[in-house]
């Protein structure tokens, strides 16, 4: 969680290691199709590109409103500042740490269908999900304007993250572990 309020955020924070090329072709296409979107729409907001070994093609991207981390130690003070995570990947398959630790945090997540599959996730509920880059820079300044939007989906997000993987659920998943192999607790 955090405490940090809606009021006291900004900008926008994508998460992901570059030895993946699928975090290389997110971080170009949001560059490249979304952010002059929002430059429109979100006239002073940044974007920052966090995560280790960027390639130069990612840092030739650096500008006064896309920021290139590299790699960062403790990511709770950033994710503290941001308004919105985002998750536009476009190809890949398996659980999004990127979208786990945004949510774990309280930071509400745009991710395309792509990125939230698999991950029992409800799209308006606990994310938003959506698909194109018109479609996905009009998710992003939504919640970016509406408070209410917001604080619904930073909590929402924050309880499914602490349902599906916090210490609870981790106690869980091993009792039936140790119980399938008849295992007493």
């Amino acid at each position: 969680g955090t405490n940090k309020t809606f009021a006291e955020r900004k900008d926008i924070v994508f998460v992901g290691g570059y030895q993946h090329p699928p975090n290389v072709d997110a971080v170009q296409y949001f560059a490249g199709e979304i952010m002059p979107l929002l430059r429109k729409e979100l006239p002073g907001v940044r974007f920052y590109a966090v995560g280790s070994r960027p390639p130069p093609e990612i840092q030739a991207l650096a500008s006064e409103d896309i920021i290139i981390t590299g790699f960062v130690e403790d990511l709770t003070p950033l994710l503290d500042k941001m308004c919105v995570s985002v998750a536009p990947l476009r190809y890949g398959a398996g659980i999004k740490g990127k979208i786990g630790t945004a949510m774990a945090v309280g930071l509400p997540v745009v991710a395309t269908s792509l990125a939230a599959e698999g991950m029992s996730l409800t799209d308006s509920e606990n994310i938003l999900v959506a698909d194109g880059s018109e479609a996905f820079a009009d998710a992003i300044t939504k919640i970016y304007r509406d408070e209410a939007l917001w604080n619904r989906i930073s909590q929402n997000g924050l309880m499914f993250a602490d349902k599906a993987w916090g210490a609870e659920a981790a106690w869980r998943i091993l009792a039936a572990i140790l119980a399938d192999l008849d295992i007493d607790e």
